[in-house]
């Protein structure tokens, strides 16, 4: 039963990830509001609390393996966008 809940919810996850990356991609001041940051951490928050879920259950989506990775990389490569963006932002403000 709980795997799933964890495939319904990460599903929509990965969908968001994606879509955190065509934005970052193609129109990054839609980043930077209020509401792309939130979602952007909370996506994060998110990838990182189903990964462990995924990880701690007894489930049989768990011997198959194909969501969990896509789940990883996906979170991994929105971790990484948020450290791009912060080394960006960085080394745009210490130039004169």
């Amino acid at each position: 039963m709980l795997d799933k809940r964890l495939a319904i919810v990460s599903i929509p996850l990965i969908a968001v990830h994606f879509t955190i990356l065509y934005f970052w991609i193609f129109d990054w001041e839609n980043l930077t509001t209020d509401l792309g940051l939130i979602s952007w951490g909370g996506s994060v928050l998110l990838g990182m609390i189903i990964y462990f879920a995924y990880l701690n259950c007894n489930c049989t989506i768990k011997n198959e393996g194909l969501p969990i990775k896509i789940l990883f990389g996906s979170t991994l490569m929105t971790i990484i966008l948020c450290v791009l963006t912060i080394m960006i932002e960085w080394i745009s403000n210490s130039m004169p």
